[in-house]
C-alpha cells in the first residue's frame, strides 16, 4: 500500500459523483439567497430559518443515514439519498416562498442521508495512508464542482439574462449524472480499518481506546460549535450582493472565492501527513474563526472591498481542511464495523451547530451584519479551544500512543 500512488477505480467514481453533486446544488444554494431575498423580497431572517430547519432537521437524517448504511448497504444507501436531492432544483420554479423553501429542505435532507455512507464507503476503498489525499481529493473535485455550477449560474443570469429559476432547474441534469456513477462501484478491493490495540497489552490497548474515545467525543462537540459559526456560504453571498446595491454578480463572485479557496486547501493539505485532529483546529477551525472576526471588523469599519473578498478566502480555507480532516479523523477513532455511524455522528454533530447558527445569524444579521460575524467569530474559538484541549488531554492518556 506504501507504493501505491494512484487512486483506484471506486475512489474516482465516488469523487466525481461529488463533483457532478456539486455541479448540481452548489449552484442552488448560491442562487437561493439572491431568489429569495433580492427577487422575492423577503426578509434575512426568514432565509435563517429555512436554511436552519434545512441544517437542523438534518441532523436527524444523518443519523438514519449513518446507521442504514452500517445495517445495510453503504452504496445503496448513498445513492438513495443521491436521488432525492434534485427536489432542491424545483425550489425555483414556485412563487410561493414557503413552498421553494421545502423543496430545497427536502433536498438537503437527502444530501444529509447520504453522506454518511458516501464517506465511509470512501474510506472502505482507500488505502489507510492515502485516506486523507482521497478525502482532499473528493473534497477538491466536491469544490470544483461548486465553482463552476456558481460560474455558470453567474454567466447564464447576470449575461444571457436568463430567469433564476430556470438557472436553478438545470441543475437537476448533474445531479442525476451523479448517481448514475455511484451505481458503478464495484468494491474489488476493500481496506477494513484496523484495530492499533489488536496486539498490544491489556493496559495500553485501555489506554488507547481511551485516548480515541476522548478524541472522538471532543471531535464531536468541536464541530457541534464549528457549526455554530459555519453560517453557510449565503451570508457572505448577501454581504457582498447588498453592499452598493451590487446585485447578483458581486455575490455569486464571493461564492466563488470561497469555494475555489476551499477545493485548493483541501486538496493540497490532504497530501501533506499532517495530524488530522492537529491540521482540524490549527488549520481549520482557528483560521475561519480569524476570518470570522476580519469580516465583522472590516464591515464595521468600511475597510476597501478587496480586503473583504480576502478575508472571504480565509473562510474557504479553514473550510477546506475542515472537510477534509473531519472525516480523516472519524476514520481513525471509530471501529469499522460502526464507520458509517460515526460519520453520521460527524453529521449530526455540525447540522445541530449550523440549525443554531442560521437561526441566529439571520436574526443578528437582519440589523448589524458585523455583530453577526462577530458571533461566528466566538462560536470558532470555542471549537478551537475545545478541541486543542482534548489532543494535549488525550496525549497525556497515553504519551506513548500519538494522536490520529
Amino acid at each position: 500500500m506504501k507504493n501505491q500512488k494512484f487512486f483506484s477505480r471506486d475512489v474516482l467514481l465516488i469523487s466525481f459523483s461529488a463533483f457532478f453533486a456539486d455541479l448540481g446544488y452548489q449552484g442552488v444554494t448560491a442562487l437561493f439567497p439572491l431568489f429569495l431575498i433580492l427577487r422575492h423580497h423577503i426578509p434575512v431572517y426568514v432565509y435563517g430559518i429555512i436554511t436552519a430547519v434545512a441544517f437542523g432537521v438534518g441532523s436527524f437524517f444523518a443519523f438514519i443515514g449513518g446507521k442504514a448504511g452500517d445495517k445495510y448497504d453503504r452504496k445503496t444507501v448513498a445513492i438513495l439519498g443521491n436521488l432525492f436531492i434534485p427536489l432542491m432544483s424545483l425550489s425555483g420554479l414556485f412563487r410561493n416562498v414557503w413552498l421553494c423553501g421545502v423543496l430545497f429542505i427536502l433536498g438537503w435532507w437527502a444530501r444529509y442521508f447520504r453522506t454518511p455512507a458516501r464517506r465511509a464507503l470512501l474510506v472502505e476503498v482507500s488505502p489507510p495512508d492515502l485516506r486523507s489525499k482521497a478525502f482532499g481529493f473528493l473534497h477538491a473535485l466536491d469544490i470544483g464542482g461548486g465553482i463552476l455550477s456558481a460560474l455558470l449560474a453567474l454567466f447564464f443570469v447576470s449575461y444571457l439574462h436568463m430567469h433564476i429559476g430556470m438557472v436553478i432547474l438545470f441543475s437537476v441534469i448533474p445531479l442525476l449524472i451523479s448517481s448514475i456513477l455511484l451505481f458503478f462501484i464495484k468494491r474489488d478491493k476493500l481496506y477494513p480499518i484496523e484495530d492499533t490495540t489488536a496486539h498490544k497489552s491489556s493496559t495500553k490497548q485501555t489506554a488507547v481506546r481511551l485516548q480515541k474515545r476522548t478524541l472522538f467525543v471532543a471531535l464531536l462537540v468541536s464541530a457541534t460549535f464549528y457549526g455554530f459559526s459555519f453560517y453557510n456560504a449565503g451570508y457572505p453571498v448577501l454581504t457582498a450582493a447588498t453592499s452598493q446595491n451590487a446585485g447578483y454578480a458581486l455575490g455569486l463572485i464571493a461564492y466563488l472565492i470561497y469555494m475555489g479557496i476551499s477545493a485548493i486547501s483541501g486538496y493540497a493539505l490532504g497530501l501533506r501527513r499532517f495530524r488530522s485532529i492537529r491540521a482540524l483546529w490549527m488549520l481549520g477551525y482557528l483560521p475561519s474563526a480569524i476570518a470570522s472576526l476580519l469580516i465583522g471588523v472590516n464591515i464595521a469599519l468600511h475597510l476597501p472591498e478587496i480586503s473583504f473578498y480576502i478575508f472571504v478566502a480565509g473562510l474557504g480555507f479553514g473550510m477546506g481542511v475542515v472537510e477534509t480532516f473531519e472525516p480523516t479523523a472519524v476514520s481513525s477513532l471509530v471501529q469499522s464495523e460502526n464507520l458509517s455511524r460515526g460519520m453520521g455522528w460527524l453529521s449530526v454533530s455540525r447540522s445541530i451547530g449550523q440549525f443554531i447558527s442560521n437561526l441566529v445569524m439571520g436574526i443578528i444579521f437582519s440589523f448589524n451584519q458585523s455583530l453577526a460575524y462577530g458571533y461566528a467569530f466566538v462560536a470558532s474559538l470555542v471549537a478551537t479551544i475545545i478541541l486543542a484541549s482534548a489532543e494535549r488531554i488525550a496525549n497525556k492518556v497515553n504519551t506513548s500512543h500519538p494522536t490520529s
